[in-house]
């Protein structure tokens, strides 16, 4: 099984905050495991998470 990351984890891998972290979980909108009170994140969902969410630059021409 893959180490799993905590919310402050989380947040300095991505670049924003816990709270940012926490909201994003209350909205359901980043993947997590709960384990009883413990909000985690896996590697891989945190990665799928930002491909998802990756804006693909325009070419101007």
């Amino acid at each position: 099984m893959e180490p799993l990351k905590s919310v402050k984890q989380a947040a300095e891998q991505l670049g924003i905050s816990p709270h940012t972290i926490r909201a994003w979980v209350a909205q359901r909108r980043i993947p997590h495991v709960r384990l009883s009170r413990r909000v985690l994140f896996r590697e891989r969902d945190l990665a799928n998470f930002v491909n998802k969410n990756l804006v693909e630059e325009r070419e101007w021409v």
